[in-house]
């Protein structure tokens, strides 16, 4: 099946076995890289720095029989002025729309300190939970709160997990890197009571085998950040057909250049005021959420690229959502995500910039079922927007038997 040659250097050989072992084992790098987290965290949890956040872990008391309370943690907050409504900050969203649902008893938020060690935050944040009782931590798991560089949540889990029967509730913009998704296996791994939340794709059975998780999960949006939304939109009326809002990545750039070929006039980040025109500069000097938000606003329908960067993997973009909420018709070019929250005759879908061609001019020119299907699908955003996030996670918590929120459960 496989010719492996003896001839050629050291580094061919070990290239071709490496890649004869992928193919046999194919998540053999994310477990070369689980070991070798393993020891670095049986050594730093053994150090004098980590004896703190040992000695509050073994403080803990249990979780399901107290009332549900949740601590959140964000990647960034309050010592960064970002802890406010209407700047997409999915933490802050999710604080406040579980405030909105239960009552401020029930949720608080934990911040970082500027300079604090790992340590230092751990042990802070332990006795945090101690002292609130709390049942539930959700915090964004691809890296240590203001420095996503670092990653040591598998030496506060492994600390904690044997004194504490609640649920770490794990947060993830894009699982499809397989080291991203790694780091969320070690936790499953560890313990039962970890729930990965993945903002993007399914992710069942992906940790651990029929493990139920928590994705494709729309963004929440609190009243708050909805009320500045309606404000902001109040005098914006469309004034461009058709448009494109995100970053330009390199697969984005080809498809709009073949739109353009194809005779398609696109609007390409309208909200912006400069000539932004590659992936760098396209993530630099963003404009504000509102103002985004008011520039797709302006625009009849919108295009909607659903490949993650990281390869060939359909996501739920949060654009999807935003679409809706700004009162715009969405075109997109996923084919499962979309349509699993709304329904199919409210968006169009399309495959290749062929397609788009033909589906755009469709839509545009019957102006009647454009205004019906993008009123509809914007109250379906919603409704998403209010309810889903939170929703989804009970409905997995209970399908999972682990501490409940008490709140209702979202099904389709």
């Amino acid at each position: 099946m496989f010719d492996v040659t003896t001839r050629g250097t050291p580094e061919t050989i070990r290239g071709a076995i490496g890649r004869i072992a992928h193919h046999l084992i194919p998540d053999l790098d994310q477990r070369a890289y689980a070991r070798a987290r393993g020891r670095d965290r049986a050594s730093r949890l053994s150090s004098p720095d980590w004896r703190n956040v040992n000695t509050a872990a073994r403080a803990l008391q249990t979780a399901s029989d107290r009332e549900p309370h949740v601590v959140v943690v964000p990647t960034e907050g309050e010592p960064e002025g970002a802890w406010r409504p209407g700047i997409r900050n999915l933490y802050f969203e999710a604080h406040q729309t579980l405030v909105e649902e239960t009552n401020q008893e029930r949720v608080s938020a934990f911040f970082r300190e500027p300079a604090e060690s790992a340590p230092q935050w751990q042990s802070r944040l332990i006795d945090h939970i101690h002292d609130r009782g709390a049942t539930h931590v959700l915090t964004h798991i691809e890296g240590d709160p203001g420095d996503l560089e670092s990653w040591t949540w598998d030496s506060f889990w492994q600390a904690v997990y044997p004194h504490w029967d609640g649920v770490l509730l794990g947060g993830m913009f894009d699982s499809s890197y397989r080291f991203t998704e790694a780091k969320a296996k070690i936790l499953a791994k560890m313990s039962p009571g970890f729930v990965l939340v993945d903002i993007c794709i399914p992710m069942d059975g992906a940790l651990r085998p029929k493990r139920r998780e928590v994705g494709p999960v729309n963004m929440p949006m609190s009243q708050q950040s909805l009320a500045l939304l309606d404000a902001r939109l109040e005098s914006v009326e469309p004034e461009f057909d058709l448009s494109f809002f995100g970053v330009l990545y390199d697969y984005r750039t080809q498809l709009l250049e073949q739109l353009r070929a194809e005779g398609l006039s696109v609007a390409v980040n309208p909200h912006r005021h400069d000539s932004a025109s590659d992936g760098a500069s396209t993530r630099a000097n963003q404009p504000t959420w509102l103002d985004y938000m008011a520039g797709i606003a302006r625009s009849k329908a919108t295009i909607n690229f659903s490949q993650s960067n990281a390869g060939p993997f359909e996501q739920l973009k949060t654009r999807v959502m935003e679409v809706g909420l700004a009162g715009a018709y969405l075109l997109t070019d996923d084919h499962d995500r979309t349509r699993r929250f709304w329904r199919p005759d409210t968006f169009s879908e399309f495959d290749g910039p062929d397609d788009l061609v033909t589906v755009s001019e469709r839509v545009l020119e019957d102006s009647s079922t454009l205004a019906t299907a993008t009123e509809t699908f914007g109250e379906r955003a919603r409704f998403l927007a209010r309810h889903h996030y939170w929703g989804a996670i009970e409905a997995t918590l209970r399908a999972r038997e682990l501490p409940s929120l008490g709140i209702e459960p979202f099904t389709m």
